[in-house]
């Protein structure tokens, strides 16, 4: 099977609002729920096969936090919250000296309200205030609703 094809976007962050309430910062105690959340956030979609499965979504997570993506950033990571359960998370590395979006992902039966939208919120203003002035991500050309949020928060096709 071949690989999808991704565009690479960035945003400039300039002076991004304070995130919505209900996001937290990342810690290491949330992976099992993440990877749990992740699979389900990406079966059926066109990115489904590089997770395969909650142990690839595991598998993600931790080489994630263990920098095979660039140096991973909890400072710049979230996680949603609703009823004490997580809903969506972003979590952010430092690839060739810019952060990186390495993943969003949100519950299914959270899709729509804003979740991922407020996470990158979240991203955007941690990391402006951490003195960052461009935040990157990759996306599947073919995943369209990802890249309709990136276009309403401004990001711009570079690759």
């Amino acid at each position: 099977m071949n690989a999808p094809v991704r565009s690479r976007l960035e945003v400039r962050l300039g002076a991004p609002p304070p995130p919505p309430p209900g996001l937290r910062p990342f810690t290491a105690g949330d992976v099992p729920a993440l990877a749990a959340l992740m699979w389900d956030a990406y079966r059926g979609t066109p990115d489904e096969a590089d997770v395969g499965d909650v142990q690839g979504a595991v598998r993600e997570i931790h080489l994630t936090m263990g920098g095979e993506y660039g140096a991973f950033l909890p400072q710049g990571s979230f996680v949603a919250d609703y009823e004490d359960r997580p809903v969506g998370a972003a979590l952010v590395t430092l690839y060739r000296d810019l952060p990186l979006l390495a993943f969003l992902f949100t519950a299914p039966t959270h899709g729509g309200r804003g979740v991922g939208q407020g996470l990158v919120q979240a991203v955007m203003h941690a990391l402006a205030v951490q003195g960052h002035d461009t935040l990157t991500l990759a996306v599947t050309r073919r995943n369209r609703r990802a890249r309709r949020l990136y276009d309403r928060l401004g990001f711009i096709e570079t690759a």
